[in-house]
């Protein structure tokens, strides 16, 4: 029997996998949400009108029997006892052979007065946006910069909204993108009307019930609703008191082979941290696809099929009111790292910025055409040596030559002239 705690994206697909790989044995998966599967990602085009809530789903209730899986939804596991191999569902309990954790992610939620509110929210289930679009008011302030934050604001701001995005940083999406990139992003949002304040902290919330305003350390501002997006939080409470080992980041530390540091228990998704493929440094990673691919290698793994986990990759692709912002890998290096080559350069209406360490591609970003992020990404992943590309940029190489060239094959042409001159 293979005991899955979670119903994500990782849990899922290992689900999915096992029962792909074998047909026989005995899968039961534990989730206290009540909801089947759904993607996180869409919740925003939601929130905005684009599409029914039925699409978010991307199975029904009906699917797991189909496949042979079983369903525990909506009870929360009180413990794991790795001894005797059992999962503990308050006073009940359920043995398992292997079993895997995929207990994903939780919003954070500054400790500022004022939090408890209602009308205040965080948008992480199709319960969260249901809640934000029946209290959909004048104004609504979003609180945190990241790629979930700007899609909300963006959202909330089709429905009609007056919206205010407040980061506490120097720039939005600062962890994503460079001052350049995410000033042009920001222009964007302004020239929509949404409101964008940097460099401001909120202090407190201020209503009786319900949201009446916010206070920041620079000004007051009234409003309906406050979205909270400043951050995840790996959910590793149950691994910790298991004795599985946390590591410094705050995730479940894994192998390659995704199993933990417990013989038989494996985990992954949100809850695990992971190597990043650009820098070879530990990272977390509350992204879909590295989700979906680590479900898969804990699956195989599971049913002793050796399969290694390469790695995850640090990607955010954002449709920015029809501009592309995609930016992957290590983008914040900066001109004073010795062994660091940024090159940065405007074509057009598009900007491009590539982080060069040691002659390897380690990061990009783009904002307008992104039709050539996919090739360098390739690049990067592939660990191509870039050192007679680089002679090639200075030297204004033409598109016919460059396609000459071996790693020509993987970067299309527009992508080294937009790198034109250091």
């Amino acid at each position: 029997m293979v005991v899955i705690l979670g119903n994500g994206v990782a849990g899922n697909t290992a689900a999915s996998t096992i029962r792909h790989l074998d047909s026989r044995i005995e899968i039961t998966l534990i989730s206290a949400e009540t909801y089947p599967e759904y993607t996180a990602c869409a919740l925003p085009h939601y929130l905005a009108g684009e599409f029914e809530r039925q699409r978010l789903f991307l199975k029904s209730e009906e699917d797991y029997p189909a496949e042979g899986i079983k369903t525990i939804f909506g009870r929360t596991v009180s413990g794991i006892d790795p001894e005797k191999k059992q999962v503990l569902l308050g006073d009940e309990s359920l043995s398992y052979d292997k079993l895997i954790m995929a207990t994903g992610s939780r919003p954070l939620v500054p400790p500022i007065p004022g939090v408890d509110l209602e009308g205040v929210f965080s948008l992480k289930s199709p319960g969260d946006a249901d809640r934000i679009l029946e209290g959909l008011g004048q104004t609504a302030v979003v609180v945190g910069s990241g790629p979930i934050g700007v899609e909300t604001a963006i959202s909330l701001k089709k429905q009609g909204d007056q919206v205010y995005l407040i980061e506490l940083l120097e720039r939005i999406m600062p962890k994503i993108f460079d001052e350049e990139a995410a000033s042009l992003v920001a222009a964007i949002l302004e020239e929509k009307g949404i409101r964008v304040l940097t460099a401001e902290k909120l202090v407190q919330i201020n209503g009786q019930e319900r949201v009446e305003g916010i206070v920041t350390d620079k000004q007051q501002i009234e409003c309906d609703q406050v979205i909270m997006s400043v951050g995840v939080r790996s959910n590793v409470e149950l691994a910790r008191e298991a004795g599985i080992e946390v590591g410094s980041l705050g995730g479940i530390v894994v192998s390659r082979r995704m199993e933990t540091s417990l013989e038989g228990i494996f985990a992954c998704g949100d809850c695990v941290q992971s190597r990043d493929m650009a820098n070879g440094q530990e990272m977390l990673s509350p992204l879909w696809h590295n989700a979906k691919r680590q479900g898969i290698i804990a699956g195989y793994n599971c049913l002793g099929i050796d399969k290694i986990y390469p790695g995850s990759e640090s990607i955010t692709s954002l449709d920015v009111y029809g501009t592309q912002a995609v930016s992957f890998g290590s983008i914040a290096a900066g001109n004073e790292a010795e062994d660091v080559e940024v090159i940065e350069k405007y074509s057009g209406d598009n900007y491009y910025r590539l982080v060069i360490s040691k002659g390897h591609l380690i990061g990009a970003q783009s904002i307008g055409n992104a039709q050539d992020m996919g090739a360098l990404l390739y690049v990067l992943l592939k660990r191509e040596n870039l050192d007679k590309i680089k002679s090639m940029i200075e030297q204004r190489i033409t598109p016919l030559n460059l396609r000459h060239h071996r790693v020509g094959r993987y970067i299309t042409p527009s992508a080294i002239e937009a790198a034109g001159e250091r």
